[in-house]
């Protein structure tokens, strides 16, 4: 059975420290693999436009990264893509076969919040044995059955709202994508890409189809798991590293 998992990590995100750096909020807007080991980052960055220069600058310098690409559209936020080598948290979710809904590269803030979905004990305790090996501190805060509406992001439920809102989806619209855009915080460009990847989930959710990241079919509506089920299936995942 399909399971929604809170995980927190603790890890050191260099992204997010460079922009902190800087006073440069970092948001990451979506991500795609890219060959074996690495993958692929579009960001926005808001702040001051020295603040931002500088945070581009630091991005470019980090361990592990690639490109950096900026976006032509002029003013704030500014688009970034990254390219660059999987991060711990990322590659432990590849190569674990799960599912991202909620981002730890958003996080400000330490330890962060991993939310994702996983379909058994199995693969929950792949993930912490492989970050196990990377020496990452991990906890988990909840595991529950899946919700169909866990299968869009905060970020993606946040614009979808808005955009029911305001009748962006009503024929004809009522509001344009370009104002849209204005009111969410993001360009037009990106609002794109978060509605795009937010319509391809709910389609996918209701009529059964299996996306290209993984094993996410029809999803009813479950009550949530008690204390006993979590406390049971974290043993379980965490069994082989406690007999070690």
């Amino acid at each position: 059975m399909l399971r929604q998992v809170s995980l927190e990590v603790r890890w050191d995100n260099r992204l997010q420290d460079a922009a902190k750096e800087f006073g440069t909020q970092l948001m990451v807007v979506d991500c795609r693999p890219f060959n074996r080991t690495g993958m692929t980052l579009l960001l926005e960055l808001k702040g001051e436009q020295g603040g931002v220069r500088k945070t581009i600058a630091a991005l470019r310098k980090i361990e592990g990264v690639r490109q950096a690409i900026e976006g032509d559209e002029a003013g704030t936020p500014v688009p970034l893509l990254l390219v660059l080598d999987r991060p711990s948290v990322c590659k432990a979710s590849s190569e674990s076969g799960i599912i991202c809904l909620e981002c730890p590269l958003d996080s400000d803030s330490q330890p962060a919040s991993w939310k994702f979905i996983v379909k058994g004990t199995g693969d929950l305790r792949q993930v912490l044995n492989r970050l196990a090996r990377e020496g990452l501190q991990t906890r988990i805060e909840d595991v529950s059955r899946l919700d169909h509406r866990a299968t869009l992001t905060a970020r993606q439920r946040e614009v979808i709202a808005t955009a029911v809102a305001k009748g962006y989806f009503e024929f004809p619209r009522r509001i344009s994508l370009t104002n849209l855009s204005k009111l969410v915080g993001v360009k037009p460009s990106t609002l794109s890409e978060i509605l795009r990847g937010a319509e391809r989930r709910i389609m996918e959710s209701a009529v059964g189809v299996l996306p290209p990241e993984g094993a996410l079919g029809h999803f009813g509506l479950e009550p949530r798991m008690g204390r006993r089920e979590v406390a049971q299936l974290a043993r379980s995942a965490l069994g082989d590293r406690l007999a070690a």
